[in-house]
């Protein structure tokens, strides 16, 4: 195994102005051919507990070095594992907490965000190039396994870490979200798919297909780099790129759902309109948002909404059963009305007609449904009644 450079302080002290000493034994590193123990662990917890309380005195340049070690000390342990026993990939594997690896991929993106501004990049390639290469893929490795045994949740939050450890490669926060819904923890989802739409890789992103020769199967990619690898050397062949940008109808529509699920009515009002945007043609996002009004109990968008899906859609069952409901969607009111009203016969007539009128207004529509659907029960049932109530009884009996 490659050897691991662990920071390790030799001293510290307490006194502010002592913080530049402190930083500076954080600097001494050495390449270790064994473990460090738990006293050099130790060391590097109490000098980065002593400069917590120190932050508003560090430069910004000395708070990116101490940033760069809070992202260090998690992984520490890890190491002395993998130093121990560089064969046990199940042991290293479980010594990767998430709660630890967190704060890990926290600070060092606050690094990788300080160091992008400014030329002299201090600590950008150890992260970049030597400790993330080495983390990432056993962090998706032990998130591929938690996928495995259906512990969506935490599968999530390894797919998420891995995101977070490196940006670049936003399928694994794609695969976090996906698990998220997966799991029903539709707040997080929510939050992950947002952040999916955000992301410079859903804008810009490429995911590069080759096919397996072994199996004949379509495969992924990380780079064009790596799949340019595998043809080499003879293992894939028929690749093809494609624009992750155009997910992006799909991911909106997920969204929608998830905002409205979690009971943002006009929050979801806006993404629909947002979404639609993206794919206008999209009849299950057309039909979300309709039902979104009608839940919304907005019966007059609702009713414009299934109107236009009609129109995309003519041979909809469902659709046409729906407008002729609408038309009567009134109907236990005006009865209740119609009963009150035995004694008024102005009254009573009035209502009548009235309600006779929205069953005459239903009418193409429940004949269409059932039209294009004989078999179902409820579009039979509300034929029926509206032959009924409009005294085609002859029709009704034929039914």
């Amino acid at each position: 195994m490659k050897k691991i450079i662990f920071i390790v302080t030799l001293f510290f002290s307490f006194a502010i102005l002592a913080q530049t000493d402190e930083l500076k034994t954080l600097d001494r590193t050495y390449n270790l051919s064994s473990a460090p123990s738990q006293k050099d662990i130790d060391k590097v917890k109490v000098a980065l507990a002593s400069l917590d309380g120190m932050l508003s005195n560090l430069s910004p340049e000395q708070k990116n070095k101490y940033n760069f070690y809070k992202g260090i000390q998690p992984l520490m342990e890890v190491f002395v594992i993998a130093i121990n026993n560089p064969t046990d990939k199940t042991a290293i594997i479980n010594s990767l907490a998430y709660n630890k690896l967190i704060i890990t991929a926290e600070y060092f993106n606050k690094v990788l965000d300080f160091e992008k501004n400014i030329v002299k990049k201090e600590h950008t390639s150890d992260i970049v190039k030597d400790i993330v290469p080495l983390i990432k893929p056993l962090v998706l490795q032990k998130a591929y396994t938690l996928n495995s045994s259906s512990k969506f949740k935490d599968a999530s939050d390894y797919f998420y870490l891995a995101y977070l450890l490196d940006k670049n490669d936003g399928s694994n926060l794609e695969n976090a979200a996906i698990l998220s819904v997966q799991s029903e923890d539709y707040k997080k989802a929510e939050k992950l798919y947002e952040e999916f739409l955000n992301s410079d890789y859903l804008t810009n992103g490429i995911v590069y297909y080759a096919v397996s020769k072994a199996n004949e199967k379509e495969e992924t990619f990380p780079s064009s780099k790596a799949r340019l690898n595998a043809i080499n050397i003879g293992t894939h062949e028929k690749p093809r790129d494609e624009k992750v940008i155009l997910k992006k109808p799909s991911i909106y529509k997920m969204y929608a759902t998830l905002v409205e699920n979690n009971g943002n009515v006009e929050k979801a009002k806006k993404i629909y309109n947002e979404a639609k945007e993206f794919n206008n043609d999209d009849l299950e996002l057309l039909t979300n948002e309709a039902n979104l009004y009608y839940n919304s109990n907005d019966l007059v968008t609702y009713s414009k909404l299934i109107k236009e899906l009609v129109e995309k859609d003519p041979n909809n069952a469902t659709l046409q059963f729906k407008i002729g409901y609408l038309s009567i969607a009134e109907d236990g009111k005006l009865v209740e009305e119609i009963n009150k009203n035995l004694d008024n016969r102005t009254k009573y007539d009035e209502l009548v007609l009235k309600r006779k009128n929205s069953f005459i207004r239903a009418l193409p529509y429940f004949e269409k449904a059932y039209n294009l659907e004989p078999t179902n029960a409820d579009y039979k049932n509300a034929l029926k009644s509206t032959y009924n109530v409009l005294d085609m009884k002859e029709k009704a009996d034929k039914l």
